[in-house]
């Protein structure tokens, strides 16, 4: 079998990003990702991800939101069946053994997320615009 390697497992560049996923519905946060110690103790939460159904795909993907690049991600606002909109997302794949079979992972990265047709509070009105 084949392979084309894709530098950093990337392939945003190659995809429509909208026309592949379609609408995405919130469904879940699930365990933040965690630094671990030498001793296997339990560090500071480096990520917070979260599950999304794709409309298009017929097909649930994890989402991560790396902290670094966003530290006042909040998910407590989001309740199942949003739709929502990823800021800056990147498309990954990832070959993950599962015994004999190679298993392929589709994870989505991005440095925010928003409840779709909601913008963030402006600074004049200190309301929130929605878009219709």
């Amino acid at each position: 079998m084949s392979s084309i390697k894709v530098e950093g497992n990337d392939i945003t560049p190659l995809i429509d990003f909208e026309k592949t996923f379609g609408k995405l519905t919130f469904l879940e946060q699930i365990a933040d990702q965690e630094s671990r110690g030498e001793d296997g103790e339990r560090g500071e939460v480096k990520a917070v991800r979260f599950e999304v159904l794709s409309e298009n795909q017929g097909a649930e993907f994890r989402v991560k939101i790396d902290l670094e690049e966003n530290p006042l991600i909040d998910l407590s606002k989001f309740e199942m069946d949003d739709e929502i909109e990823l800021v800056e997302p990147k498309v990954f794949e990832r070959n993950m053994n599962n015994g004999s079979m190679p298993n392929m992972v589709v994870t989505i990265e991005a440095i925010d997320v928003k409840k779709k047709g909601v913008t963030k509070p402006t600074q004049q009105t200190g309301g929130t615009e929605t878009k219709k």
